[in-house]
């Protein structure tokens, strides 16, 4: 390994590191050819691990049985009301009964949309944190073109049959029909919200800007549902209907009270509390944290909390932070990589500072690998997550970790990961140099990976960095034959 490593650095022209275990298992740095070894601190008393997730309850073939169901219902109330009669006779009736079809699936949708950004536990410990947000950016954009196509349709339809210009019969529906103008509201709210969610919008609003903007959703589909009991002609005249739709608006409140609000009420239960802020690397810091309730707290190594400092100017920001250690009694430890304004604030909090901690949230978990041989791969401030993960790895996984960084320095906990790299008998690899170095060679090429990993098919992958090294080194395996349902990451953002 050592032989094809270096030939490697030498086409490559960057400093690649690797550590193994020798037969007396020291840790052998083979850029240097001197030895390093590294031994974590025994703490003074003695600590537990705190106890890890229980498993996810629902499975996804459940998730998918109940959407389905809640789907055909849906759809047969309409066809049980003449929907696809009325499509067949042609004219009005047509242009009545696809207005109804569209307004139905919008209103499916938009309950689907607010049901996952509730992020209930039942679905996040099924599917993870960020597949739940793309869901709900897919879900979202639906809605908006459901609900736009349902008022074009609509009022086209209305024109119709009140023998009216398009515009006359606009005017004509707000002004005669209850709850119309809340409609109209609500379909202008929806629309921003898609607008706002566009990437470029997106990226040149304000967080918070964006995050309120969302919020108002909440709000249009309470206007739009005050519209759909009065003026739908289903619910006017079927029972069942209106309180079939009834009782999906009341499962989606409590799931959403329950998820958003309780977690809001559970995180002011826990008394935890900044211990200490320590510094780790160039740029890099950590946060400690630890309280009485943390003892409860069911968690793995990966997994991430919404943190918010109790601190002037702080607590009404919320930040995303993996766990960068295994939890334990001792306490709870976040890495944080001083970006933007806010990250350099939160490295100063004092100690004593309370804090409130969602979560956690996540399945970037080493049971993903079912005990199976893995491989992690970290970017810059990414070996946070991998470092915890690599801590619930047992021997029996020969861990190889590979880290892409800048600059040595850049590299945290780095003696930690050196120990814990030489007790489970794996393999460290150091990719160092400026992005601009890597123009000659990929060094997440099908080559470079199979030389660092030979066995690389046998192996789950656990990915953390930006998203352009993700979407190399998932690329690379993918190509050099590890399965798509061996590669775990967490991307984020909607």
């Amino acid at each position: 390994m050592a032989d094809r490593g270096s030939g490697l650095r030498h086409r490559v022209g960057m400093a690649i590191i690797e550590l193994q275990e020798t037969g007396q298992g020291e840790l052998t740095d083979t850029r240097a050819a001197t030895s390093r070894t590294s031994t974590l601190a025994e703490p003074s008393n003695p600590v537990t691990r705190l106890r890890r997730p229980k498993r996810a309850r629902a499975e996804s073939s459940d998730v998918t049985a109940l959407c389905l169901f809640v789907l055909v219902v849906t759809i047969g109330l309409w066809w049980q009301h003449g929907g696809v009669t009325a499509i067949m006779d042609g004219g009005t009736d047509r242009l009545r009964a696809f207005g109804q079809l569209t307004g139905l699936i919008a209103a499916l949708a938009s309950l689907g949309a607010i049901i996952l950004t509730a992020r209930p536990a039942f679905l996040e410990r099924a599917y993870g944190f960020d597949r739940l947000l793309v869901a709900h950016r897919w879900i979202g954009i639906t809605t908006v073109v459901f609900v736009v196509a349902h008022s074009v349709i609509g009022t086209l339809a209305w024109a119709a049959l009140a023998q009216l210009s398009v515009t006359s019969g606009l005017v004509d529906l707000l002004a005669n029909e209850a709850w119309m103008v809340a409609a109209l509201v609500s379909t202008t709210l929806f629309v921003i919200i898609g607008l706002s969610s566009y990437r470029r919008v997106k990226n040149a609003l304000a967080y918070e800007t964006w995050y309120f903007l969302h919020l108002t959703g909440y709000l249009a589909v309470l206007l739009g549902f005050g519209h759909q009991l009065t003026l739908g002609s289903d619910f006017l005249v079927d029972r069942i209907a209106r309180w079939w739709w009834i009782g999906l608006a009341v499962a989606t409140l409590a799931i959403v009270l329950w998820s958003r609000i309780g977690v809001i009420v559970r995180s002011l239960g826990r008394r935890v509390y900044v211990t200490a802020v320590s510094g780790e690397a160039t740029g890099i810091g950590s946060i400690h944290v630890n309280g009485p309730s943390l003892r409860r707290v069911r968690i793995s190594g990966g997994q991430f909390f919404i943190i918010r400092p109790l601190a002037k100017g702080l607590w009404w920001q919320a930040h995303p932070f993996s766990v960068s250690a295994a939890p334990t009694t001792a306490g709870i430890r976040f890495t944080i990589k001083e970006l933007g304004d806010d990250t350099p604030n939160l490295l100063n909090v004092k100690p004593g500072t309370r804090v409130l901690l969602e979560g956690p949230y996540g399945v970037f978990t080493a049971d993903r690998a079912a005990g199976s041989p893995i491989v992690l791969i970290a970017g810059g401030v990414g070996i946070a997550p991998i470092r915890a993960i690599l801590e619930d790895c047992g021997p029996e996984q020969q861990p190889i970790l590979i880290v892409r960084l800048r600059h040595e320095g850049d590299f945290a906990h780095r003696a930690e990961i050196e120990d814990l790299i030489r007790t489970r008998g794996g393999q460290l690899h150091l990719i160092v140099g400026p992005r601009e170095w890597f123009a000659a060679r990929d060094p997440f090429s099908v080559q470079s990976l199979t030389t660092m990993i030979p066995d690389i098919t046998g192996r789950h992958a656990f990915i953390c960095g930006p998203a352009s090294l993700e979407s190399a080194v998932v690329k690379g395996l993918r190509k050099a034959g590890m399965q798509s349902s061996s590669i775990h990451l967490e991307r984020f953002g909607v």
